[in-house]
């Protein structure tokens, strides 16, 4: 069993918690008995998909379309139509978005529970296989944690080695489970959103044994520290997928797997469609600047926005987007926003798109809005804070970005409109849709 490779990203983010306090992800919500048995009657149903010609595999994020009210999965419901397919979604915090406007999503509730029982029954009786697992692990890992100890401070040994038993006792389970769905639905084309979900490594290593080809779509840009992009040309890992399906050819310079795993720039056609919506529907307004927050430097941003807003001036209009997870907490951790002509958009009833549509220069440390503002056309500032010189160099360097350290340096340059332009037809392949369709069919018809 591959365990290194289907728990390196774990291992990093837990040296990045216990060094710098940073985290890719928050916690899980409390368990209540209305998620378990809806997820108990949702492992009830059985599979009954046969031949289909595409398997896409992915958890169970879905955005709500303000229009119509239903979940979608931007990423994979729109090419999912164009071919005999179904979708397999993973409970997402033990629940799934719908309505969801589908016919061909089939939920694995079923392998979540059996997982969860089984890492359950084993952690309390502290079974046979269980000690086996454990002693198989720290005979394997022991010194690769002593230098990690040594290099960064933290000893993490004991709290790894117990997490990446349960982990083997996931992945051992889902994929005796993700075979059985396999043994069905016999397709001629796995895709995968975010290969580094536990039924998504089992799909890649079992296309392998199978002879079905693999290929993960990328749910956002990639960049250098992002651990699950980036290996060395030589391994091979029978956990990764034949095929990466990009953004942009400009992830070439980011995404470094092993050599035999090709890269295909394709564009995001959830992407294409919007901005175009969007645009027709929400005119640029040149003067408007859209700040965007995030969790680890909120403070710091947020009053630089208000600093930059009262330089201006009337003139001027400042909008601050706020993370999801700051609307609770914002007016106390973030008060000279109260008392600034700042615009602070604290829910979710209009999509990201939108500002960005409206706003001619967009001002963010390393984000997912910073492609799509430039997408949309956005002149672009940068925000020295965090690891955003780190994991923007290339494109810095490339475009010329100014990146500032003072509300002094950001009123300046868009006083003197010396914020960046980047050419925003670069940004995204284009035609992405027409592109994914080629990519399936010609993978179908080798």
């Amino acid at each position: 069993m591959p365990i290194w490779s289907l728990y390196r990203y774990e291992i990093h983010n837990e040296i990045k918690k216990q060094t710098v306090g940073r985290t890719a992800e928050g916690s899980e919500p409390p368990i209540n008995k209305k998620d378990l048995l809806t997820m108990a009657l949702n492992a009830l149903k059985p599979f009954n998909y046969r031949n289909v010609d595409v398997l896409f595999v992915c958890d169970g994020r879905r955005s709500k379309n303000a229009d119509t009210g239903v979940y979608e999965n931007i990423y994979l419901d729109e090419i999912s139509k164009k071919f005999n397919s179904v979708i397999l979604e993973q409970p997402e915090n033990r629940k799934h978005s719908t309505p969801n406007g589908m016919d061909n999503v089939y939920f694995t509730d079923r392998v979540a529970f059996k997982t969860n029982l089984a890492v359950k029954l084993s952690t309390k009786f502290n079974t046979p296989k269980r000690k086996r697992y454990e002693a198989g692990v720290r005979a394997a890992f022991t010194d690769i944690f002593k230098a990690i100890k040594e290099e960064f401070g933290p000893d993490i040994t004991d709290k790894m080695v117990d997490e990446m038993v349960d982990r083997m006792y996931y992945y051992e389970i889902t994929k005796k489970y993700c075979g059985k769905i396999l043994d069905k639905a016999r397709p001629k084309l796995i895709v995968e959103l975010c290969y580094y979900l536990i039924n998504n490594f089992a799909m890649s290593e079992l296309g392998k044994e199978r002879g079905i080809p693999t290929a993960e779509y990328a749910h956002g840009f990639a960049f250098p520290t992002h651990t699950p992009m980036q290996f060395n040309p030589e391994e091979r890992i029978s956990v990764l997928p034949d095929y990466h399906l990009t953004y942009s050819k400009s992830q070439e310079d980011e995404v470094h797997f092993p050599d035999n795993v090709k890269l295909v720039p394709v564009g995001f056609p959830f992407f294409e469609r919007e901005r175009d919506r969007y645009k027709a529907k929400y005119p640029r307004e040149e003067k408007t600047i859209v700040f965007i927050s995030a969790l680890a430097e909120g403070e710091q941003i947020s009053k630089m926005a208000a600093e930059v807003s009262e330089a201006l001036g009337d003139e001027y209009r400042v909008i601050y987007k706020l993370h999801p997870k700051e609307f609770g907490y914002y007016k106390e951790r973030f008060p000279w926003l109260a008392n600034s002509k700042v615009e602070v958009i604290d829910n979710s009833e209009n999509h990201m798109f939108r500002y960005l549509a409206e706003s001619g220069t967009i001002v963010c440390t390393r984000t997912a809005a910073l492609q799509e503002g430039i997408g949309f056309g956005c002149r672009v500032i940068l925000l020295n804070f965090g690891d955003t010189a780190l994991n923007l160099k290339t494109l810095i360097e490339k475009e010329n970005i100014p990146l500032v350290d003072t509300a002094e340096e950001i009123t300046d340059l868009i006083k003197n409109n010396k914020a960046a332009f980047v050419n925003p037809n670069g940004m995204y392949e284009p035609n992405a849709i027409e592109n994914l369709t080629r990519f399936i069919s010609e993978i179908m018809m080798n």
